[in-house]
C-alpha cells in the first residue's frame, strides 16, 4: 500500500477550520503545562521569605506543577480532545466522499455535531475508544511476542503495554473513523468490533505504512523542537530568572502542539483512506486472527 502524503495534505487543507479549532484547545492545553509549572515555581520561591536562600524549593515546585498538570490532562482526555478529534476525524471522512469542499460553517456543523451524531456523549465516545485501545495492544502484543521482553513481570508487562498503547493513536482514530463511515442500525459498538477484527486481519500490511508516517512525523517533531529552542531562549534572556532546562521542556511541549495538531491530522488524513480501501467489501475471517476470541470477549464484556 503506498502512503499518499500529498493527497493527505490537500485534504487536511480543505478541513482548515476544524484543524484550527484543535490547534486552539492544544494551544491552551500547553500554557496551562506553563502556568502551572511557574505557579510551582512561586509556591517555592515563598521559601525565600524564611531565608532559606535556596532555588531547591523552586525547581521542586516547578517539577510537581507540570507533572499534576500532565496528570490532569491524562485524566480529562477522553472528555476534551477526544471529542474534538471525533469532529475532525468525521469532517475528514465526509470530505473524502465530497469533490466539493464543505465551508467553515459546514464543517464547524458537522465538527461539533460527530459527537451525538455517532456516540451519543463522551462518555460512550470514551469507552469505545478504550475498547479499541486494548484489542489494538492485544493485536500488537501477539504480532511483537512482547512477553520475550517482561520475564514474566506484571511491572514490566504494563510498562510495555503502555509503550503499544501510546503508539497505537492513529490505528484507533481510523477504527473511529471507520465507525462513523458505516454508521447504521448496529450499535457503535459492533461497528468498532468489526472495525477493529478487520485491522486484525490486515495488520500485516499495515506495518510499512505505519512505520512510514509515524517516522515522518517523529522527524517533524525533532525539526519543531529544534526550530522552537530559539524564540524560548529569546524569552530565556529577556526574563528576570534563570529557566534552565525549562526552555527545552517548553519547547518540547509547543513542538507536541504543533505535531498534535498538524502533523497527526496528516498522518490520520492518510492512513483513513488507505484502510478504507483495503476492508471494503472484505468480511470477518477469523481463522485469520490469533486474538479473535479475546477481541470479541473485550468488545462482549461490559466495562
Amino acid at each position: 500500500m503506498e502512503v499518499k502524503l500529498l493527497a493527505a495534505i490537500q485534504l487536511v487543507e480543505k478541513t482548515m477550520s476544524c484543524v484550527i479549532l484543535k490547534f486552539w484547545a492544544w494551544v491552551i492545553l500547553a500554557f496551562c503545562f506553563v502556568a502551572a509549572t511557574l505557579i510551582g515555581v512561586g509556591v517555592g520561591l515563598i521559601g525565600n521569605a524564611f531565608e532559606l536562600h535556596s532555588t531547591l524549593p523552586a525547581e521542586i515546585g516547578s517539577v510537581i506543577g507540570f507533572c499534576v498538570c500532565g496528570y490532569l490532562a491524562f485524566v480529562v482526555r477522553g472528555t476534551t480532545m477526544l471529542p474534538r478529534r471525533v469532529g475532525h476525524i468525521r469532517v475528514l471522512v465526509d470530505q473524502l466522499n465530497e469533490a466539493t469542499v464543505f465551508s467553515s460553517q459546514e464543517q464547524l456543523s458537522r465538527y461539533k455535531d460527530a459527537l451525538a451524531t455517532y456516540f451519543g456523549d463522551a462518555t460512550k465516545l470514551a469507552r469505545v475508544e478504550r475498547k479499541i485501545r486494548q484489542g489494538l495492544v492485544l493485536i500488537y502484543t501477539d504480532r511483537c511476542h512482547s512477553e520475550r521482553f517482561c520475564f514474566g513481570n506484571s511491572f514490566l508487562t504494563a510498562v510495555v503495554n503502555t509503550g503499544i498503547n501510546v503508539l497505537t493513536a492513529f490505528q484507533a482514530e481510523i477504527i473511529l473513523a471507520y465507525v462513523i463511515k458505516t454508521a447504521s442500525q448496529e450499535t457503535v459498538e459492533l461497528v468498532a468490533k468489526k472495525g477493529l477484527l478487520l485491522f486484525a486481519q490486515e495488520v500485516k500490511a499495515f506495518s510499512k505504512p505505519l512505520w512510514i508516517v509515524n517516522s515522518v512525523m517523529y522527524v517533524g517533531l525533532i525539526l519543531l523542537y529544534s526550530v522552537l529552542l530559539y524564540p524560548l531562549a529569546w524569552v530565556d534572556g529577556i526574563v528576570p530568572f534563570e529557566m534552565g532546562l525549562w526552555v527545552n521542556v517548553f519547547a518540547m511541549v509547543f513542538a507536541w502542539v504543533l505535531k498534535a495538531t498538524f502533523l497527526e491530522s496528516i498522518v490520520v488524513a492518510a492512513l483513513i483512506p488507505m484502510f478504507f480501501s483495503r476492508v471494503d467489501g472484505q468480511e470477518v475471517r477469523s481463522e485469520d486472527i490469533k486474538t479473535f476470541s479475546q477481541l470479541g470477549t473485550l468488545f462482549d464484556a461490559e466495562k
